[in-house]
């Protein structure tokens, strides 16, 4: 199952919330912000887990849209209609050394992906407001290097546990994903319901270790 890229965002976070509420109830855990944002010590690092996700898309790139759980990466044949996402995180305490960007899932987690599924991941110079736009991003409203950031690594989506790449802590990380192909439709998509603290899935960050 996957959603078309040609799908209007707002449209999509409605479907797709609709879509979470109808699995299973042990399927899903969606945890309120004040929970999503907690860190807990596993072994000898510290754990956190996102402050939220955010999504921007070209198509309406003067729009900010609501801060949500869900990852949504998308892109139409030629490199047109990109959604991207913003992850947050944020309250990393002063100090803290070490901060690893990583995700991983439970067996059989709800993933839904088609086309070209390898990703971008640029890191944000600037804590992520959710004021934010495509247009603050890519001010010409291409696509290509989010303004000021750099790339952070790449990934693909499978299910599995990957890290993605460490760098010095800040008090606040951010990261933009978008689908690494400059020209071929794929979309990569799925709902954080927490990951350590519930056991679910989703992406997180260590530090500390």
């Amino acid at each position: 199952m996957h959603f078309s890229p040609l799908l209007s965002l707002p449209l999509f976070l409605f479907s797709f919330s609709t879509l979470i509420n109808a699995q299973p109830p042990n399927q899903f855990i969606l945890q309120d912000e004040n929970v999503h944002d907690e860190s807990v010590h596993v072994k000898s690092c510290t754990i956190k887990l996102p402050a939220s996700y955010q999504q921007i898309s070209q198509s309406s790139p003067q729009k900010s849209f609501p801060q949500n759980n869900i990852f949504n990466v998308t892109q139409a044949a030629g490199g047109i209609n990109n959604v991207n996402t913003l992850l947050s995180f944020t309250r990393i305490p002063s100090g803290s050394y070490g901060c690893q960007l990583a995700v991983s899932f439970t067996f059989e987690y709800p993933i839904y992906s088609s086309g070209s599924t390898q990703l971008n991941v640029w890191a944000l110079p600037e804590p992520i407001s959710s004021t934010d736009t495509y247009a603050t991003y890519f001010p010409t409203g291409g696509r290509g290097v989010p303004k000021d950031s750099y790339l952070f690594g790449t990934t693909t989506i499978t299910g599995q546990k990957a890290v993605i790449n460490s760098q010095v802590c800040k008090p606040s990380l951010g990261y933009l994903f978008q689908i690494a192909s400059a020209t071929a439709a794929g979309s990569v998509t799925f709902a954080d319901a927490g990951n350590n603290l519930s056991g679910i899935g989703g992406f997180y960050l260590t530090y500390n270790c």
